[in-house]
């Protein structure tokens, strides 16, 4: 009888190998730094990997590792806010949570996730008409929730399996080969920089993209209400709330136009503008109309970005606007 016991333990261990070498594993890399424990892989391959692969867990657990009172909320379009001048003019660290094609209703998510390990002081959502839609829906914030209440839901996830190989992968072999990585990254880099690519790119955008957030809409009353008791929530905790209107190339807006949304855009920007701080840059100025302010017609570069920094931060808006103060035409 002792035997087979024995014999069943001996199993049980071998059988469990794998799972504790899983574990271990996971301690060391923590791809997502979950956990928080070591530093022994860089977070410079993570944010290669595991925020590349899945920015809103990443940002959502960094954020609570180091939670600040000061937040930008939003998708890509704010993720290169530049937060070291907003440190200069403000004299605040913010901190920026952004998941890649973030719905409005999962930026409000993320708001109301912030509440729970900081007392907020300023707070900035990036938004836009396109994400004011019904049918913009996702429900990802709900499940990075529940795994940051339940370990086992990241120990025993596959994408975390994944990421923690190519963690792996990514961390030596910068280390083994750092120079010749360098240059292979390098030549794509260049390749990827082709005046060909780009322009197959932006028409990409302009015509399937556009027409995937466009052509379907419904007005978003539930939305509504959820930004009425958010904002409504902030004032109440005396917390500085800026809906920052992010602007698109006019090639992206005027596709509005083709799907017959203008006056949905006007309403839209009619009740944003009923909010404290509405600042909208998406409409047609220099910025819109420059094609080379761009990335592609979503996305703007770094200078850009740095011109809408200083005018919100330092409260001197020139092409921005808060209709608070003006009339919406």
């Amino acid at each position: 009888m002792k035997k087979d016991l024995k014999k069943i333990i001996f199993r049980i261990f071998i059988l469990s190998i794998p799972f504790i070498i899983w574990v271990i594993s996971l301690l060391i890399v923590d791809p997502f730094n979950y956990f928080n424990l070591n530093n022994y892989i860089k977070n410079t391959s993570k944010e290669k990997t595991a925020r590349k692969f899945n920015s809103l867990l990443y940002n959502t657990i960094a954020f609570k590792n180091n939670p600040s009172a000061n937040i930008i909320i939003g998708d890509s379009r704010i993720k290169r806010l530049p937060t070291e001048e907003i440190k200069q003019i403000t004299g605040d660290n913010y901190f920026i949570l952004h998941s890649n094609a973030a719905k409005l209703n999962e930026i409000i998510d993320l708001f109301w996730l912030t509440t729970k390990y900081k007392k907020l002081e300023n707070v900035v959502l990036g938004v836009n008409f396109n994400l004011y839609n019904e049918f913009a829906y996702a429900n990802r914030v709900y499940e990075v929730e529940e795994m940051i209440k339940n370990p086992l839901l990241y120990v025993f996830n596959g994408n975390v399996l994944e990421i923690t190989i190519k963690t792996l992968v990514h961390h030596f072999s910068n280390i083994v080969v750092p120079d010749v990585k360098r240059n292979i990254m390098l030549q794509r880099e260049l390749e990827g920089k082709s005046f060909k690519d780009k322009k197959a790119w932006w028409k990409y955008n302009v015509n399937t993209v556009a027409k995937n957030q466009y052509s379907k809409y419904e007005y978003p009353k539930k939305l509504r209400n959820r930004l009425i008791e958010l904002n409504n929530y902030c004032i109440k905790e005396k917390i500085n709330l800026i809906f920052l209107n992010v602007p698109h190339h006019i090639d992206f807006s005027n596709r509005k136009i083709d799907f017959q949304l203008s006056e949905a855009e006007i309403r839209y920007k009619k009740e944003m503008s009923n909010f404290e701080k509405f600042i909208d840059f998406d409409y047609p100025n220099s910025i819109t109309n420059c094609r080379n302010c761009f990335t592609d017609p979503i996305h703007t570069n770094d200078s850009i970005n740095l011109i809408i920094a200083k005018e919100i931060f330092n409260d001197s808006l020139v092409i921005g606007k808060n209709y608070k103060n003006q009339p919406l035409k």
